[in-house]
């Protein structure tokens, strides 16, 4: 193989770091653009990439972003841009209490041609407000009519205001005139994309796992600017340009001008050290995954940091004795030195100092950043002694009991710190291991005593942070009771409940005014860390570096845009034999 010029495109993330680079290339007979060949850290042929439940795992949030996309985006700056949403109408008659929207989509088609519909917008948000799917996204559509009696079972998704008036035509009634503003932000989150009816209803469980029929390249059916063309277990995702991406009606325009790299190709076959070496080597461009720790330094000194809306967080069963005690909690919390744990994980990681992570919005979208407005409400360095104190006054002393980690070397790593620890104040902590389907299980089964997962933001505002640990909010499934005739209301998957905590939220939701909103949301975050259903440990980021890649973007929730990457010589790369192969 000649050698080639060396590109750096590197991306890293909280728990494991993102690096991009662009991958030896073949010249494409027909110039369809640049194949760029990656490394992926998290195998997705092991999760489930519904984007309504995928919110658990940074790395998935950046794959899904890749072949999804809502009515609405926020660029990093704040900026609110149309996705699907051609243009959007506000219609107001105060008279007869009327405040509805009306969005006009752009004509486009879905990965197997047919034509994406205004259906599929409201079949996707019917299907996050039923009673029995769980789905932390739902309070973000409670502004529409009759949205919350639905999700309560007090009413169908046929009562819902929101309706296909025509293919191309949504609209959306509220209940009050609200900010407007802050639905269309809220609407630039991935959990809010469309999905088809015809797929999900057919394979339920399936259609977003590698489980589907015909494998998940035949089910997983997207809208966005990549298409997925295969995954093969253990080896290879490829996914390619979507030939239906804004060209319906656009016959004989250039492809490219919509979307220019023709191929992705991502690739976690491999060893991470023989991955990383590659790209040292001049034999790989591009990849997209994590470098060793020790070896970070190789890398950072181009690098710039992403902040990717979420947070790796120890998760408590608050069901569960001594962990209904919010001086338990606390203690636990506290007791964790997170600027350790950080140094742990390295990669551009930051020490937690809330819940709500960076990057989410302040009281102005465009600029601010809450968790700077409302500054540092954890103390990262950890107070053992105060720890201490405060399982004394819980009256608590000790007892067995597991954390429960996915089994991977940097999170098993922090989970025996931690279990170090807390440990030392008398517990006697062991840490157990999950994966794949059986990991995310876990997760809405609450079946843990403590677990460690990524706390993932579902909108770009705090709102979508903590409005969820609020009972009536919590978005969980319902399970129905045949006696009441009633679903009973479930608390957010760490199964915490507090009535105050309730009543604050709901006062957060009904007010109009932006800066006493605010005002709220920084209060309910203050309370939240008192309360400590989840103790967050480090805020998770990704970092950049590019020479001769440009036009890479990314949206507010950092995962990266690769719809304008313009690779320099594209046409003059030639394809390693790996690439060859699963390409083949």
């Amino acid at each position: 193989m000649k050698k080639m010029q060396k590109i750096f495109a590197l991306i890293l993330t909280a728990s494991m770091l993102i690096a991009v680079l662009a991958g030896c290339n073949t010249r494409d007979p027909d110039d369809r653009g640049a194949h760029l060949n990656m490394y992926l850290a998290a195998d997705p042929s092991n999760l489930n990439l519904d984007p309504a439940k995928m919110l658990y795992s940074a790395e998935a949030i950046k794959f899904i972003g890749l072949i999804f996309e809502g009515l609405t985006v926020m660029d990093e700056n704040g900026k609110l841009l149309p996705g699907m949403a051609k243009k959007w109408t506000v219609i107001e008659d105060h008279e007869k209490e009327i405040y509805k929207m009306q969005f006009e989509l752009k004509e486009t088609r879905w990965s197997d041609g047919i034509p994406v519909s205004a259906d599929d917008f409201a079949y996707a948000w019917k299907r996050i407000l039923q009673p029995d799917f769980h789905a932390p996204a739902a309070p973000l559509l409670y502004y529409i009519k009759n949205a919350r009696a639905v999700k309560e079972g007090e009413m169908t998704v046929d009562d819902l205001g929101v309706f296909a008036l025509d293919s191309t035509l949504l609209e959306v009634v509220f209940e009050r005139q609200i900010d407007y503003d802050k639905f269309l932000e809220n609407l630039a989150s991935i959990a809010l994309v469309p999905v088809r009816a015809d797929t999900v209803d057919y394979y339920p469980d399936e259609w977003a796992t590698s489980g589907g029929s015909g494998g998940i390249a035949n089910t997983l059916l997207s809208n966005g600017p990549f298409a997925m063309k295969q995954m093969e277990y253990n080896k290879g995702v490829m996914m390619e340009r979507s030939v239906y991406y804004l060209l319906e009606g656009k016959k004989g325009e250039d492809v490219m001008k919509f979307v220019k790299p023709y191929r992705i190709s991502l690739d976690y076959s491999r060893n991470l050290d023989s991955i990383t070496t590659s790209y040292a080597n001049n034999d790989l461009m591009f990849f997209l995954g994590n470098v060793p720790k020790a070896r970070y330094n190789e890398f950072a000194s181009k690098a710039v940091e992403k902040d990717m809306l979420s947070a790796y967080s120890v998760n408590f069963n608050a069901r569960k004795v001594p962990f209904d005690k919010a001086e338990v909690r606390q203690a636990l919390s506290i007791a964790l030195d997170r600027n350790k744990i950080a140094d742990m994980i390295g990669l551009g990681v930051k020490p937690a100092t809330g819940i709500v992570p960076t990057g989410i919005v302040g009281e102005k979208a465009t600029g601010d950043d809450f968790r700077k407005e409302n500054g540092t409400l954890i103390d990262p360095a950890g107070d053992i002694n105060k720890a201490k104190s405060l399982l004394q006054s819980a009256g608590v002393s000790g007892g067995s009991y597991e954390i429960k980690v996915r089994n991977n070397d940097e999170e098993k790593a922090v989970a025996d710190y931690i279990a170090s620890v807390w440990n030392s104040l008398g517990f006697n902590f062991t840490v157990v291991t999950a994966q794949g389907k059986a990991y995310n299980d876990d997760i809405f089964a609450v079946n843990y005593d403590v677990m460690l997962f990524d706390y993932q933001a579902t909108g770009v505002d705090a709102y979508s942070v903590l409005a969820p640990f609020a009972m009536e909010f919590s978005g969980s499934a319902k399970p129905y009771n045949p006696e009441g005739g009633v679903y009973e209301d479930m608390p957010y998957i760490t199964g915490f409940r507090d009535t105050a905590y309730d009543a604050l939220i709901e006062e957060i939701f009904l007010i109009d005014d932006n800066k006493e909103r605010h005002a709220k949301l920084m209060e309910a975050e203050k309370k939240l860390v008192d309360l400590a259903p989840i103790a967050p440990l480090y805020f998770n980021t990704s970092i950049n570096i590019t020479e001769d890649i440009s036009g890479i973007t990314f949206t507010r929730f950092g995962f990266p845009v690769f719809t304008k990457a313009n690779l320099k010589n594209y046409q003059d790369y030639i394809t390693t034999e790996a690439t060859k192969e699963f390409i083949e």
